[in-house]
C-alpha cells in the first residue's frame, strides 16, 4: 500500500532527474504492485477548454465576416468543429471529476 510520504519521495526523485524506469524497478523490488506503481505515474492531462473556446469564437467571427464579404463558409465549419471539441472536452472533464 502506498503512503503519501512514499508518493512525495518518488515525485522528489523524479524532479531530481532519476529516470522513471529506474524508480519503477526500485518500487517493484520493494514489493509494490503494478497497480500501486501506475497510481504514482499517472499522466497529467492538460485542460485545453479555454483555448478551444477562444479559437471557436475567433473562427466564428472570421467566418461571419468571410460569409458576408466573400460568401465563403469554411471558417464557420472550423468554428463548428472547435465548438464540438470544446463540448466533448467539457463532458470528459465532468465525467472524470466526481
Amino acid at each position: 500500500m502506498l503512503t503519501e510520504e512514499k508518493i512525495k519521495q518518488v515525485r522528489k526523485q523524479l524532479r531530481n532527474g532519476i529516470p522513471q524506469g529506474e524508480i519503477k524497478n526500485d518500487l517493484r523490488r520493494e514489493g509494490y504492485s503494478e497497480e500501486d506503481i501506475e497510481r504514482i505515474f499517472v499522466a497529467h492531462k492538460p485542460d485545453m477548454r479555454s483555448w478551444y473556446l477562444f479559437f471557436a469564437i475567433l473562427f466564428s467571427l472570421i467566418g461571419v465576416y468571410s460569409l458576408l464579404v466573400t460568401g465563403g463558409f469554411l471558417f464557420l465549419l472550423f468554428a463548428a468543429a472547435m465548438f464540438f471539441v470544446y463540448m466533448t472536452e467539457v463532458k470528459r472533464i465532468k465525467k472524470s471529476d466526481p
